[in-house]
């Protein structure tokens, strides 16, 4: 679980400075996420939720059974 939210964190400061400084290697001064881009990270981070829901629900659930 530490693993987790250490890669979340990493991956916050990262896009963090990444909106923080403007893209030095676009000649055309164009900023910001294209909304494909957009799209994408919904998409992954949305799997990534479900990934994490299915496991620690299977993980309870196999827990619940050794309680009785």
């Amino acid at each position: 679980m530490r693993l987790l939210a250490a890669t979340l964190h990493t991956l916050g400061i990262t896009l963090a400075d990444r909106i923080d400084r403007p893209d030095r290697t676009r000649e055309d001064g164009e900023r910001g996420a294209s909304t494909i881009e957009i799209v994408f990270w919904a998409v992954g981070l949305l799997a990534l939720a479900g990934i994490v829901y299915a496991f620690l629900g299977s993980w309870i659930n196999g827990k619940l059974g050794g309680i009785t």
